[in-house]
């Protein structure tokens, strides 16, 4: 069985890396028995686009563990009341929190392949 644990868990950005959250999240995805799902900065952001606030909290992630991260832009936005953000703007925030390439190909291929169990190509 497998549980996605969505934006960020519901962290505020505006807490950074010192909250108790921040940190539980951290040793979660560490444990290697969870999977997160890198999205939502829109609804964490203390500061709103281009949620520069969510960069240290989705380096940290992928610095943790990048082999149990998954994207995701979480079209479309239900549930949400604020400016509704343009999803370009969250995959090109993507490069910003994981500059390198093979580790993005990863969340965005390899990582969800093997946690949905997609049959091989």
């Amino acid at each position: 069985m497998h549980a996605v644990v969505d934006h960020f868990g519901h962290i505020p950005a505006s807490q950074g890396l010192e909250g108790e959250a921040s940190r539980t999240l951290l040793d979660l995805v560490r444990s290697g028995r969870v999977w997160v799902k890198l999205s939502g900065a829109y609804r964490v952001t203390a500061e709103g686009p281009p949620y520069r606030d969510t960069v240290p909290l989705a380096q940290a992630l992928v610095a943790t563990a990048p082999q149990r991260l998954v994207w995701g832009t979480d079209w479309p936005h239900p549930v949400f009341e604020g400016p509704m953000p343009n999803d370009g703007d969250l995959l090109d925030l993507l490069t910003v929190w994981v500059p390198d390439r093979a580790t993005r190909d990863a969340i965005l291929v390899e990582n969800p392949a093997q946690l949905y169990d997609f049959p091989p190509l």
